[in-house]
């Protein structure tokens, strides 16, 4: 992303800061944060820079410095691991409704579970929405966590890591 000019921020529920690479601390798990785990992030203090905590976001949208691309973590309560699909469901509702009208145009929402309830597949649900989404639009292509990756990849023209998003479906829109 850095080579193309894209800018990126992690936002993290609870993330302690400081490039904090620890398993865990409170309800931040390290598992739902996917750039601390490369090397050419967590030892890059700039790069490092961009993995906050989730009061940035507020701050952000509020004086119009959202990155192009943003990575939004609930914590280990509010993603449904230590509770359940309600209680996530009633967090999301509060989290996102009253911050919708914040986000600039043109705005890709993508809403993924990271996992399912151990079947074979792992075949989880991920919504996505905006205004390049035709309303109601469905498909039947098997999506996984690399088609979300290829997406990001394609949108950006950035390459493949030349592993299973190389291969995986895009998610159309």
């Amino acid at each position: 992303m850095d080579a193309k000019g894209v800018t990126w921020k992690a936002y993290n529920e609870n993330f302690p800061g400081n490039c904090y690479a620890g398993q865990y601390l409170g309800k931040y798990f390290r598992k739902h944060n996917p750039f601390i785990s490369f090397n050419n992030v967590r030892n890059n203090a700039t790069r490092c820079a961009n993995i906050v905590d989730s009061s940035q976001l507020d701050l952000d949208l509020k004086n119009g410095q959202l990155p192009q691309y943003s990575y939004f973590t609930p914590n280990i309560d509010d993603d449904a691991h230590n509770t359940n699909i309600t209680f996530a469901g009633t967090w999301l509702d509060n989290f996102l409704a009253p911050r919708l009208a914040s986000f600039p145009p043109r705005t890709l929402f993508m809403i993924t579970w990271d996992e399912d309830d151990k079947t074979e597949g792992n075949r989880i649900d991920t919504f996505v929405w905006g205004t390049m989404i035709k309303a109601g639009a469905s498909d039947n292509l098997p999506y996984n966590h690399y088609s979300t990756l290829r997406t990001v990849e394609l949108n950006w023209d950035l390459g493949d890591l030349g592993r299973n998003d190389a291969t995986a479906n895009p998610i159309k829109f």
